[in-house]
C-alpha cells in the first residue's frame, strides 16, 4: 500500500498534496515524496512525465501564490516567524532581501530548489516585496527543474520510493487511508481558501468601480 494515496488519487492527490504544501500547511511528508512516486509509478506506465509536470506547475504556482500574498500582506513580522523554525533571523532576513533583489527570478529558482527553503523563499519574497511577476516566472521554472528531478529520481529508483512512502505514512499515521483522507482534505482546504481570496477580490474590485 505504500503508493495507495496515489493509486487512488493519482494527479488529484499530487495536485492536492503540492497545494496545500506550498499554501504553508506543514505535512508529514514533504512533496518531494510524492513526485518521486509519480516516478515510480510512471516506471511502471502508470504515470506520465509531461502531465506529472503539468500538475506540479500548476500546484505549485496557485499554492505558492496564496502564501506569497499572505506575507506580502503580513509582511516582516510574519517571515521571522515561520524562518525561525529554519534558524532565521533579521541579519539573514536582511542577506535574504539583498540576494533576492540582486538575483532576482534566479535567486528564487535557486532558492526553492533548495531542500528546506522552499517555503522560506516564498515567505521572503512576499514579505520583502519582491515583484509579482518576478515571483511567479522563478517558481514556474523551479517547478519544472523539481518535477524533472524528482521524478527521474522515482523512475530511476522505482521500489525504493514506494518503501520511502509506506514507511513515511506508517510513521505519521500508522494507517495509508487515513494518511490519504488528511491529506485531501487539507488540500481542499486550501482551494477553499483560494476561492474565498478570489470571490473577496472580485468583490473589491467591484465595490471600487461603483464608487
Amino acid at each position: 500500500m505504500g503508493l495507495a494515496l496515489l493509486q487512488r488519487w493519482h494527479y488529484l492527490g499530487l495536485f492536492l498534496v503540492l497545494l496545500a504544501e506550498e499554501a504553508g500547511i506543514p505535512l508529514p511528508i514533504p512533496g518531494d515524496v510524492f513526485i518521486a512516486a509519480m516516478g515510480a509509478a510512471g516506471r511502471a506506465s502508470h504515470a506520465n512525465f509531461i502531465m506529472t509536470t503539468v500538475i506540479v506547475m500548476s500546484a505549485t504556482l496557485s499554492g505558492s501564490a496564496i502564501l506569497f500574498e499572505t506575507s506580502r500582506r503580513l509582511g516582516q513580522p510574519f517571515l521571522l516567524r515561520i524562518g525561525r523554525r529554519f534558524g532565521f533571523d533579521v541579519d539573514r532576513a536582511v542577506r535574504v532581501e539583498l540576494w533576492l533583489k540582486r538575483r532576482g527570478a534566479l535567486a528564487i529558482v535557486a532558492g526553492r530548489l533548495t531542500p528546506g527553503l522552499r517555503i522560506v523563499v516564498t515567505v521572503a519574497a512576499g514579505a520583502l516585496g519582491v515583484g509579482r511577476t518576478q515571483f511567479l516566472c522563478g517558481t514556474a521554472v523551479a517547478s519544472v527543474l523539481w518535477s524533472v528531478i524528482y521524478y527521474g529520481l522515482g523512475y530511476a529508483f522505482g521500489a525504493g520510493v514506494e518503501t520511502v512512502l509506506r514507511v513515511a505514512l506508517g510513521r505519521a499515521f500508522h494507517d495509508t487511508d487515513t494518511a490519504a483522507i488528511a491529506i485531501v482534505a487539507a488540500g481542499l482546504a486550501t482551494v477553499a481558501v483560494l476561492a474565498t481570496v478570489t470571490l473577496r477580490r472580485r468583490s473589491s474590485r467591484r465595490h471600487a468601480s461603483r464608487t
